[in-house]
Parts: C-alpha cells; sequence; structure tokens
C-alpha cells in the first residue's frame, strides 16, 4: 500500500483532522501543512499498531476501521475502549516524550494516519490555542484512565 494519500484521501483527512478537538481551531494552511505530512499505513484484524511501553512520538488518526485500546496489567490484558473513524490515539506524545500507555490492536481492517510530533510541533508553536486545548485534552484522558 502506498504510504502517501491521494489527492482524494487528502481532502478526507483535513475533513478528519478538522473535526478533532484540539486541532478545530487551526487555520486551513496548518492543516494542509499536517495532512501533507500524514503517513498512511494498512492493519489487518488484530494486527498490532502500537505496544504497551514502546516509545511513541506519533498521534494516530483512525482514518477508516476500527481499533481495541488493551491494557497489561502484570498477566492481565483488559480492553478499555474501541475507537472508531476519525478518533484518535496518542496525542501525550505529542508534547512529552512517553511510552505508550497501552496496546493498540486494529478489530478489522483499518486505515490509520500518523503525524509525527515534529511536524505538529511546528503547528503548536505558532497555535497557543491548540496548544492549550491539547494540553486540557490529555490531563482528561489521564484523569478518565485513572478511572478504569
Amino acid at each position: 500500500m502506498e504510504k502517501y494519500l491521494t489527492d482524494q484521501e487528502k481532502s478526507y483527512a483535513k475533513n478528519l483532522l478538522k473535526r478533532i478537538d484540539f486541532m478545530s481551531g487551526l487555520p486551513d494552511p496548518d492543516i494542509d501543512f499536517l495532512v501533507g505530512t500524514l503517513e498512511k499505513n494498512a492493519y489487518k484484524p488484530n494486527q498490532t499498531i502500537v505496544f504497551q511501553g514502546e516509545i511513541s512520538s506519533k498521534l494516530y488518526v483512525v482514518c477508516d476501521g476500527m481499533v481495541s485500546i488493551i491494557v497489561r496489567s502484570g498477566q492481565d490484558k483488559k480492553k478499555v475502549a474501541e475507537l472508531k473513524t476519525g478518533d484518535y490515539f496518542g496525542e501525550i506524545s505529542l508534547i512529552e516524550p512517553t511510552t505508550a500507555s497501552a496496546t493498540v490492536k486494529a478489530e478489522q481492517p483499518t486505515i490509520v494516519c500518523a503525524i509525527t510530533c515534529e511536524n505538529f510541533k511546528r503547528i503548536l508553536e505558532k497555535n497557543s490555542n491548540a496548544l492549550e486545548a491539547l494540553k486540557n485534552k490529555i490531563a482528561a484522558r489521564k484523569e478518565a484512565s485513572k478511572s478504569k
């Protein structure tokens, strides 16, 4: 599969990115920049996208399909969420280097697009509102994960 997006896929990806809460206020040129940097990957059912504990430096957007978020604690594994088209994961790594807090697996044939933290930081440097919105989203997700 081609890693880069066709013009039609770019248009679709732009719409997905604009719906992400912390990106919704970004100007079109910044969204266009991010779309131009997206890396597209296809996954088969049950294929791992991210392993819990690995160093992560990307934001992943589910462009088509569904993924499971699985947390391992000792010998136990627990599915804590399912994400569908338009959902995202890995946002914490955009502002602070971190290890993945969960394993992410494709539930069905799935297309995921990734934005590197380096490319995203170029946008955040110019958009303090987006940075603040991202920090708020991260704080909310961390709080929600404590209660699971």
